[in-house]
């Protein structure tokens, strides 16, 4: 997703009745939760903005929904539930920036259960214990972090095999790939790091993969590629 050039302003009365149209609509089934979508709402289309928003940031939206609600923890949760159970996919987020670019609701999808701390443990202890992007050990007296590996957004299930538990920073760092990317969650090293874990390359070997690419006038990625098949066909020869 690209960020857009704000729209022109709406009168504020057609802004309003745009608000309400979204907000008649919502599935979530606890009132809270509504009141949290509405204030993320009024922030990413304020008075005096039109169609595409003003950008935002996370402390925008953090501002916006503690001044209704002070000290709550799970604002980008809720937003993650607006692009996704609630169809907003005009909410776009780039980086730790987001746009409302259009108010169409695409197909709404059944509500987000929570997943029990019974199941979470489970999982986490089926792991080792262990983050599997990164091998942190987790600390399972407090909250616990379960992604989705497929996301909802893109149909995936809250079966236990479509689940995995992460550390706070790498559930963090999936959810900002996750954004926009149209790319097959099966072969995602952030979906399945069990089969797909990135392999860190050392800054010289980065550095030279770069300049071939450079000199060659061809993507660095497919340097990459072209190397290692090379170098593994060659290993596997002798």
């Amino acid at each position: 997703m690209v960020l857009r050039k704000p729209g022109k302003p709406l009168p504020d009365d057609s802004r309003l009745r745009e608000i309400e149209k979204v907000c008649s609509g919502f599935v979530a089934p606890g009132p809270a939760n509504r009141q949290i979508y509405r204030a993320v709402l009024e922030c990413v289309l304020p008075p005096g903005s039109g169609l595409p928003g003003p950008v935002v940031t996370r402390d925008d939206l953090r501002h916006a929904v503690e001044a209704i609600k002070p000290g709550y923890k799970d604002v980008f949760r809720r937003v993650r539930e607006l692009q996704g159970e609630e169809g907003l996919t005009g909410l776009v987020k780039w980086g730790s920036k987001y746009q409302l670019q259009h108010l169409a609701i695409e197909s709404k999808r059944e509500p987000r259960k929570a997943i029990s701390s019974a199941v979470a443990r489970k999982i986490a202890l089926k792991q080792g214990s262990r983050c599997t992007v990164c091998g942190a050990a987790l600390e399972l007296d407090g909250k616990i972090d379960v992604d989705h590996r497929v996301p909802r957004k893109r149909q995936g299930t809250s079966f236990e095999g479509n689940l995995q538990v992460l550390c706070r920073a790498c559930n963090i760092n999936k959810s900002t790939q996750c954004s926009g990317c149209e790319l097959p969650c099966e072969t995602c090293g952030w979906a399945f790091p069990e089969k797909y874990r990135p392999v860190k390359l050392s800054p010289s070997i980065i550095l030279r993969v770069n300049a071939l690419a450079r000199d060659t006038n061809r993507p660095a990625d497919d340097v990459a590629n072209e190397l290692l098949d090379r170098a593994l066909r060659e290993d596997h020869q002798r």
